[in-house]
């Protein structure tokens, strides 16, 4: 007699990748962590765990379980469990979180409402993107040299 073998999928085992030099316009949901070393203009909506890289930047709001900030964010931030802010994080926007952790050299700019009580607003992902850079990607390289160092875009800000 065999027995029949089952698959249990972990969900934190998923990871939705946003690599450095990829470049995203539009709102993103996923039950999924989500993790973003690229340039996203709209808002990132988790289930679960979203981390911004110290080369991602954000032009919108992020809502999840779990944040962590390396990078850049122009947005509010809406987190149900424990929020990270790294060193080299910037962050222009509301913040509202569970809990907190803000490493020294971390910029806030906007109001920050921390606690255990604290009502997480719901996220209005209708409105507009918050960013102001002017993401452009360099399509005309030249791909005849194997030992070129990698080019996915440039930024013009």
């Amino acid at each position: 007699m065999s027995k029949k073998t089952e698959t249990v999928n972990n969900p934190s085992t998923y990871i939705t990748q946003i690599r450095q030099g990829s470049v995203i316009s539009g709102n993103m949901r996923s039950e999924q962590s989500i993790r973003v070393d690229g340039f996203v203009t709209g808002d990132l909506i988790s289930g679960e765990k979203i981390i911004i890289g110290a080369h991602g930047e954000i032009g919108g709001n992020l809502s999840g379980a779990d944040i962590t900030i390396e990078g850049y964010v122009n947005g509010d931030v809406l987190s149900n469990g424990h929020l990270h802010i790294a060193g080299r994080a910037r962050i222009f926007g509301k913040i509202f979180a569970k809990k907190i952790s803000v490493d020294n050299g971390a910029e806030l700019n906007g109001k920050v409402t921390v606690g255990e009580a604290v009502e997480i607003p719901e996220l209005n992902t209708s409105s507009p993107s918050r960013s102001s850079r002017d993401v452009k990607i360099n399509q005309n390289r030249d791909r005849s040299g194997d030992d070129q160092k990698d080019n996915y875009g440039t930024v013009a800000w």
